[in-house]
This record gives C-alpha cells, sequence and structure tokens, in this order.
C-alpha cells in the first residue's frame, strides 16, 4: 500500500515546480511595476515639495534648512524623525513655529498630537499655502526619504536632479 499523498510522487512534484516557474516571471513584472510606480511616487513628492507645498522656500531646494525666505527651518538631511514621524510634523506642522500644517483637518479633532485648536492656543501653527491630500503627504514624505534625509551634503547631481539639466541654478556647485 503506498501512502505517499499524490501531490509529493514525481508527477506531482513537478507539477509544482512548474507552478513556481510560471509564477516567476510574473513576480518580475510586479517588481518592476512597483519601482516605476515607486519612482513615479517619489517624482511627485518632488513636485509637491517643489511646487505646491513650497516646502523649498524655508528647507531649501536640497532640504538643507538653515535661514530660507520663509524663516529657520530644520534640515531635513540629518533628521531623526522616522517617516511616520515626518508624516506628522507635514499634516500637523509643528506647534510653537513657524512650521505650517498641511492637513485640512488638523486640530480639529485630536488628529494632531492629542491636541485641538483651542487647546493649541497661541502655539497654534499656522496653515500651509495649500492643503496636502494623504496620497501628497506619503509622496512628500517618500520623495524627501529617498532623496534627502541621511544623504550627507546635497551634490551636483542631487541640484540636477531637482533643477533640471538646462539650468544654471547648479553651476556654483561644479566642481
Amino acid at each position: 500500500m503506498n501512502v505517499v499523498p499524490e501531490l509529493w510522487r514525481p508527477a506531482g512534484i513537478a507539477a509544482i515546480a512548474a507552478s513556481f516557474a510560471l509564477l516567476m516571471p510574473i513576480s518580475a513584472t510586479a517588481q518592476a511595476q512597483s519601482s516605476a510606480e515607486e519612482a513615479r511616487l517619489i517624482e511627485f513628492g518632488k513636485e509637491i515639495f517643489k511646487s505646491k507645498a513650497v516646502c523649498q522656500y524655508c528647507h531649501k531646494w536640497d532640504a538643507s534648512g538653515d535661514q530660507g525666505y520663509g524663516g529657520n527651518a530644520l534640515s531635513l538631511r540629518v533628521t531623526q524623525l522616522t517617516p511616520e514621524q515626518l508624516t506628522e510634523v507635514v499634516k500637523c506642522g509643528r506647534p510653537g513655529t513657524g512650521m505650517p500644517y498641511h492637513d485640512r483637518f488638523a486640530y480639529t479633532d485630536k488628529r494632531c498630537y492629542g491636541y485641538t485648536r483651542e487647546e493649541m492656543g497661541k502655539d497654534m501653527p499656522p496653515a500651509g499655502n495649500d492643503f496636502l491630500s494623504n496620497r501628497e503627504v506619503e509622496a512628500v514624505v517618500k520623495y524627501l526619504f529617498a532623496k534627502d534625509v541621511g544623504k550627507g551634503p546635497a551634490t551636483y547631481e542631487d541640484c540636477v536632479d531637482f533643477w533640471g539639466k538646462d539650468t544654471k541654478q547648479c553651476d556654483p556647485m561644479k566642481k
């Protein structure tokens, strides 16, 4: 009497191996699509940083912070914030500072640091120039972690990536 399940007989093993072989190209294709989508999300985040939320006015084009048009902003290149913490800062701003909030419903309930507008009083951060959707916030944070956070001083290549290759903005950084 043979007690080996049908699946584990040589024909069954061959069928399982063939199934995995068929799935491999799908997995590689899915990874390529995922990478392409990630690249689009990062590029979208750069445009939000640059134009819609105008983060570059305070944090500078390279996210190095310091004295900018909008005030004294922190360097996002050396931040110790996690993506989740940075997401909260983008949505809720920073109380007691000029860092604006970009969530339309910030401080209408306790979603931001556990406080409402009334409880914030004079420490209420300003509203941003434009409110951002959750997808836009996610894109900005992805962009910052892909291009700036923990990357050290900006390079000429970083400048060209941000401004484009046909700009004189990056000329002072050429070696």
